[in-house]
């Protein structure tokens, strides 16, 4: 190939082993390029991690884990409300004015509310999932 050839192909090609043949063969070692492999360029980011082969290798959940997966979020409201509630009741009785203790009760009784409706949301999600699975 002409030395002009080689140059506009080399800014068109965008893997990295073709890019490198063809910096060998403007180096003028096109025989090595055809009986070994030159060796690859390496990029500034050495310690990056290459996605795709490891979700390749991941395990698979089984089907009861990934229904749990759609109850933690509703647990966490619900144990926030809890504790919330509790705190406020605590800090009630200890210093008797609900007034101390109201924004926390509110608080509380809004994260419980929540983690509710979570958990009714989540329930339906899941009876979804089963009725595709029952379908198929």
């Amino acid at each position: 190939m002409d030395r002009d050839k080689l140059i506009r192909k080399l800014k068109t090609v965008k893997n990295p082993r073709e890019r490198d043949k063809i910096i060998w063969a403007l180096a003028g070692k096109e025989k090595d390029v055809s009986d070994d492999k030159p060796p690859s360029v390496q990029s500034s980011k050495t310690d990056s991690p290459r996605v795709p082969e490891q979700i390749a290798g991941l395990p698979k959940l089984p089907i009861d884990a990934r229904k749990l997966v759609n109850y933690i979020a509703p647990a966490i409201f619900i144990f926030f409300g809890l504790v919330n509630l509790v705190q406020a009741i605590v800090h009630f009785i200890q210093t008797g004015l609900i007034e101390a203790a109201f924004p926390q009760l509110i608080m509380g009784i809004m994260f419980f509310i929540f983690g509710l409706f979570s958990i009714a949301k989540a329930k339906k999600r899941v009876q979804g999932v089963n009725a595709d699975k029952k379908e198929a």
